[in-house]
């Protein structure tokens, strides 16, 4: 049995064969909707944790600041109490 032929002599598509293709068609529609969403959420994640980092940097160098200028602060702090014990006015 023969498909029947259309006026351009291509035989007609199998109705069964057109829905499969069709249906194939959208699937693989449905599916990179899907990954494109899943990435659109992946890419808004990293951003989102790109930034927390960033921010978290910028506050751990002004930690790391403060700490240094309190440091030197003791450490004159210290100086000027071990020159008042040479002075006789601590104990």
């Amino acid at each position: 049995m023969s498909s029947p032929s259309r006026p351009d002599a291509r035989p007609s598509p199998v109705p069964e064969l057109d829905a499969a293709l069709r249906d194939a068609v959208e699937d693989f529609a449905r599916h990179s909707r899907k990954n494109s969403e899943a990435i659109d959420v992946l890419v808004h994640a990293l951003k989102a944790l790109h930034q927390e980092l960033q921010q978290e940097k910028l506050q751990r160098q002004v930690l790391e600041t403060r700490l240094k200028k309190s440091e030197a602060s003791l450490g004159r702090l210290t100086r000027v109490v071990d020159a008042f014990r040479r002075q006789g006015w601590l104990q």
